[in-house]
Parts: structure tokens; sequence; C-alpha cells
């Protein structure tokens, strides 16, 4: 009996036992979920700061972004300005030909060229002229230039000016680029033409705009011309130079060979002289000719008629 009931109380004491731990681990499993919760709930909040954090930034970036647009848009970008500088000049030197000289180093020596030159010396007194030059130099030595030649001898007077041509070269640059496709559009319509009809028609259209193409090209060649090197027309005189005019002196020639020759001259000047009266003259002896001698003739033949008539009277009874 106290066996059995030994056996019943370490039964029991199993069961409590158990029960004991059963209840220990779901204790323990509700405690970590109740923290993971609490930890689940904790970050949360955290998260939802983040991303408003994350959220904020990125509207800033954005805010930031769109005002560096807008900044740029609004900042104002310097255009490149096409300006034709041209001037002219002109100096009195003592030396024409080192003038002409150094003003073709100026020119060069600053990368530009001399564009035309002439000059005219005076044949009979060296060193007497006068040269003309045109120079092409770049726009930032145009003054320089300028100033570098009235420094060969002394400035009698001096022109420049500067002429904007941005909205014509910026025209002509945009009608070459429509001309350009214009082109290349009827190129491919020719590629596709079937009929000859259609290749002769659309090659003839072709022509116009490549001609009208090219047209434009040479107008925006010309203007990169004048802006891309100044003009300067330079003129170099030299001094006035005054010299007594010289007349001819005739030595006065003695002798008979003098006196022949004197008289042969008098005589063909005679002669000269006869010669064109006789000229002169000629056509009124003519037409005297013509119309007197018929009036002569007849005049005759009425005398003659009247003389006739009075001696038939005097034979008469």
């Amino acid at each position: 009996m106290s066996r059995s009931h030994h056996l019943c109380t370490l039964a029991a004491s199993a069961a409590v036992a158990v029960v004991a731990l059963s209840a220990c681990s779901g204790g323990s499993s509700g405690g970590a979920s109740t923290r993971a919760g609490s930890a689940a709930l904790d970050s949360a909040p955290r998260a939802a700061a983040s991303a408003a954090d994350a959220g904020g930034a990125k509207s800033n970036g954005a805010v930031n972004s769109t005002a560096g647009i807008t900044s740029t848009a609004a900042r104002i970008v310097p255009v490149t300005r096409s300006i034709v500088y041209k001037g002219s000049i002109t100096v009195r030197v003592q030396d024409l030909t080192d003038a002409v000289n150094r003003a073709e180093a100026l020119a060069t020596g600053s990368g530009g060229l001399v564009a035309q030159e002439q000059t005219t010396e005076d044949p009979r007194h060296r060193g007497y002229g006068q040269a003309s030059l045109t120079l092409r130099v770049p726009p930032a030595d145009f003054g320089h230039t300028l100033d570098a030649l009235g420094d060969l001898g002394r400035e009698l007077d001096r022109s420049r000016s500067a002429e904007d041509v941005t909205t014509q070269v910026a025209d002509v640059e945009s009608r070459v680029r429509s001309a350009q496709a214009s082109v290349a559009r009827v190129r491919i319509l020719l590629s596709r033409a079937t009929t000859i009809g259609e290749v002769v028609r659309i090659e003839s259209e072709l022509s116009q705009r490549e001609s009208d193409l090219e047209s434009l090209q040479a107008q925006q060649k010309a203007l990169a011309g004048l802006t891309d090197l100044a003009t300067v027309a330079v003129t170099f005189v030299t001094p006035e130079h005054h010299v007594a005019p010289v007349y001819p002196v005739h030595h006065r020639e003695l002798g008979f060979v003098a006196g022949l020759n004197g008289g042969w001259d008098a005589f063909a000047a005679a002669v000269t002289v006869a010669l064109t009266g006789l000229g002169a003259v000629t056509p009124f002896v003519l037409v005297v000719t013509l119309l007197g001698f018929p009036a002569v003739m007849l005049l005759r033949r009425r005398r003659r008629a009247g003389a006739s008539a009075l001696a038939g009277g005097d034979t008469g009874p």
C-alpha cells in the first residue's frame, strides 16, 4: 500500500513538473513574442521617421536641383558677337620702300596678310611717289595696327568703323542649315523615283536647291572672312617735290645748210597751205561747174536762135 502510494506521489510530482516546465516555456515564448512586438513597434516610428527624412532629403535634393536648373536658365550667357572692323589711314613718310616693308611685316607678324598692294613712284625723282596697301589683321590687333602705321611717319588722316553683323551671320547660318536639309530630302526623293519623268523633274529641283545652297555658303564664307580679320587700308605718300619747270632751249643754226633747211621748211609750209586752200575750194568749183555748164550752153543756144531770127528778118521782102 505504501509502495503504490509512493508511486502515485512520484507520478503526481512528475506531472506537476511537466506542467511547470510547460508554463515556463510558454512564458518565455510569450516574453520573446512580446519583446519582438515591442521592438517592431519601436522600430516602426524610427522607420517612418527615416522614410520621412529620406523623403525630405529627396525633396530637398529635388528643390535644390530645380533651383540649380532655374539659376542656370536665369543666368545670362554672353553671346559671341560678329563684328566687322574697317579702318583707313594716310601717312607721309620719308622712305616709301621702307614704309611699305615695315607695314607688310606688321601685318604678317600679327598673323594677318597683305591683301592688296600698289606702289607708284615718280620716274624722274627716285624715292618720291605713293603706295596703297590693304592689310588684313586679327580684330584684337586692329587698334594697335593703326597706331603702329601712324608711327611710321606723319599721320595725315585716320578713320575707323565697327559694324555688328551678328544677326546677319545667324540668319545665313540658319538658311544654310535649312537648305542642306532641303537638298537631303530632294536626294531621298530622287533615290525613290521610278520613272524618267520623275527623275528629270526631281533632278531639276535638286539642281536649283543646290545652287541656292552654294550661294548661301558663299555668303557665309564672305561674312566669316570679314569677321575673322579686320581690314586696314593704308596710304603712304612722300613729301611734295617742287622742281622748276624745264623748257626746251632751241639753238639757232647758221650757214648755207641751215638756210637751205629753213627755205625748204618754208616752201613745204607754203605748199601745204596752198594745197589746203585748193582742197577747201575744190567742192565749190565742182558744184559751180556742174550747174553752170548746162546754163551756159542753154544761154548760147538762145543767143544763136535770136541771131538766126534777126538774120531771117533782114533778108525778107
